[in-house]
């Protein structure tokens, strides 16, 4: 299969690249920094450089293409001195440019990387992108497969696991959703088979991981694995450090407001989890064999351990109490 990733450099698109490579598939990959994306030619990936701002570039890496992946997004990858890469640019008007010259190119598969639940929060401006690129694929009249996705494993570090190791604030929401994160490489499973499997074709199909997990869930988690013996500090995310924050981030970022506001689609107290019986029958991937969050920290501690002693770092001493 001839496969063409557009944001093949993101969290996901790698894995998508890696995926389909390892199981002899041809990845073609559009990149804006041919530079930056080196590790992907050396993997075997063929690089075309492209934008989806940038029209002009869509036919050459579109010819002799059977699957085109999107997964690209303004959100993975925000520069604050290009005011153009933005989600409306990008995520929006991008998107729907390149289904177009999809559509002038042939009868192409077009697999989309969509959000979980993105029909229920149409206020949301992420989510109602998302929900707009899905109808419009559709309109389109190209063979499609929708995949939905849940939260990443990998974004649990950034949100939790390093504000405990470095004894700082972690912000909840005041009805927090428990999440079924999902790690990458098991989403890049499905991009794959999604490629292969006529039962995927025409199909919204919603990815998650094997269990949904409350913040303080989370939390207990890595305090137990990252003992730093001290109890992690958890506030409640108010109304009015919500407007503070989008006021900051107006000033130094617009494009900021809209992952703020994202993630009030987090905060609705539902479980944010999909039917993986669905997934498991249309895409042929075993839920019992995508990797849980337990064993995912917990690598991920050993890892940062081992590493911190190769620094020589030294876990702060517990005074007893006798």
């Amino acid at each position: 299969m001839k496969i063409l990733v557009v944001g093949a450099t993101g969290n996901l698109g790698r894995q998508i690249v890696r995926k389909a490579l390892d199981e002899g598939h041809t990845v073609r990959c559009m990149v804006r920094n041919r530079e930056k994306a080196q590790y992907l030619e050396q993997w075997g990936a063929q690089l075309f450089a492209g934008d989806l701002r940038e029209v002009d570039s869509f036919p050459p890496m579109l010819n002799d293409i059977e699957v085109v992946v999107l997964a690209a997004s303004a959100l993975a990858n925000r520069n604050t001195k290009d005011k153009t890469n933005s989600i409306a640019n990008v995520d929006d008007a991008g998107t729907r440019l390149f289904i177009d010259a999809i559509k002038a190119a042939g009868n192409l598969h077009v697999i989309y990387a969509s959000m979980l639940n993105s029909d229920q929060f149409p206020k949301d401006k992420m989510m109602g992108i998302k929900c707009g690129i899905e109808n419009y694929l559709k309109a389109s009249g190209l063979p499609y497969t929708i995949l939905r996705l849940a939260g990443f494993l990998q974004g649990v570090i950034s949100e939790f696991a390093l504000p405990i190791l470095e004894k700082k604030p972690i912000r909840v929401a005041r009805t927090p959703s428990p999440i079924a994160y999902i790690s990458t490489l098991d989403a890049a499973r499905y991009f794959v088979a999604a490629a292969t499997r006529p039962q995927a074709l025409n199909r919204t199909i919603g990815i998650s991981g094997p269990a949904a997990w409350s913040p303080q869930e989370v939390i207990s988690l890595c305090d137990e694995l990252a003992k730093v013996n001290q109890v992690p500090k958890v506030s409640i995310l108010t109304e009015g450090q919500k407007k503070f924050n989008e006021l900051l981030a107006k000033m130094l970022d617009p494009n900021l407001i809209d992952l703020l506001r994202f993630s009030e689609v987090f905060a609705t107290g539902i479980p944010y989890e999909a039917n993986m019986e669905e997934a498991e029958a249309l895409l042929g991937i075993p839920t019992d064999s995508l990797e849980g969050l337990d064993p995912f920290m917990r690598e991920y501690f050993v890892v940062m351990k081992r590493s911190l002693r190769k620094k020589n770092y030294q876990e702060p001493k517990v005074r007893s109490s006798f």
